[in-house]
């Protein structure tokens, strides 16, 4: 049996481009899991480790390799989904981790990834601890970090080059990757799902995503890649770039219409919810909060809104 083995009903691998393949995580790469990447190439480099290690393996054997082979770990950002299996592929292989220089506190310990978060003196940090815990079994470990990449640094793994593009707001050491130029990028959590942008963290903001994802856009990429779609996105990707960019705005209106409506505390606008469709339990809750806090702050700062203590109004008196 191969390492991590569990089957998914998709094929567990995709050749995008000549060398690289796109590694699907289980459950159609929904969180908990996350796609990767593999470069098949002079230097094994493989890109997040968020997919299942089964799905690793396997495409490591349909090319020839097993998982001791792979020489270079890229990490895009902290996140647990991204970063979860990194530790146990860096024992097995031996392999170099390099991530964003920004990335080291929320890759490395439990604790600093926790205060990335902004989590860890919230009255569900224990009930969080513990779901994280069961999501990614090895999450408390401490994970080994051993470089760094900078902002449009070329990391050549032979006849493929990975172009670092640190586009921060989702969280501040967000990085996507450029595939031999920027006509495919590697969109990682500018994910194109119809769930939309995530920043449900401290270390989240809104405003430097928005500018993220205009930078992307001007770039022109003819592929984008998600962490959390099974296929490449091609077709009108400009237009679901677009979409993606406009869901802030579209967020935003559903929180002035239902502070007009009487929900004019945080408390209340979290509780309904805003922007998650639903709460599944209370951990949510807590990242539906930070996410309608900073809308509340922005539209506060752009006179959109006024706030009287913990209440918020559309209209001064």
């Amino acid at each position: 049996m191969l390492v991590g083995e569990s089957m998914s009903e998709y094929a567990h691998s995709i050749e995008v481009e000549p060398n690289v393949h796109l590694i699907r995580g289980l459950n159609k790469a929904r969180f908990p899991e996350a796609n990767s990447l593999l470069i098949d190439d002079e230097i094994l480099t493989l890109v997040d480790a968020g997919s299942d290690m089964g799905q690793v393996s396997r495409t490591l054997k349909d090319l020839g390799h097993k998982m001791e082979d792979i020489e270079r770990l890229i990490l895009t950002h902290f996140h647990v989904d991204h970063k979860h299996h990194s530790e146990e592929i860096h024992e097995i292989s031996g392999c170099e981790v390099i991530c964003h220089p920004l990335s080291d506190q929320g890759v490395e310990t439990f604790a600093g990834m926790a205060e990335y978060y902004g989590i860890t003196n919230h009255p569900v940090y224990e009930t969080w601890k513990v779901m994280v815990k069961g999501w990614i079994p090895p999450v408390y470990s401490d994970y080994t970090v051993t470089g760094h990449y900078k902002d449009m640094e070329t990391i050549s793994c032979g006849e493929v080059d990975l172009i670092a593009i640190h586009l921060p707001g989702h969280t501040l050491d967000h990085t996507c990757f450029g595939i031999n130029g920027v006509e495919t990028i590697f969109l990682v959590d500018i994910d194109l799902t119809g769930f939309g942008p995530w920043y449900g963290n401290k270390v989240s903001d809104i405003r430097v995503f928005q500018d993220s994802i205009k930078k992307v856009m001007k770039l022109e990429p003819k592929m984008g890649i998600s962490s959390h779609l099974l296929d490449p996105v091609t077709d009108g990707l400009s237009t679901r770039l677009r979409a993606f960019l406009n869901t802030f705005d579209e967020r935003e209106a559903k929180i002035l219409k239902n502070i007009s409506e009487g929900y004019d505390t945080l408390e209340k606008l979290t509780r309904l919810p805003t922007i998650y469709p639903r709460i599944p339990d209370e951990v949510f809750l807590v990242f539906e909060e930070f996410m309608v806090r900073k809308h509340l702050e922005i539209l506060v700062e752009d006179a959109k809104i006024i706030q009287d203590g913990c209440h918020y109004r559309t209209e001064r008196r």
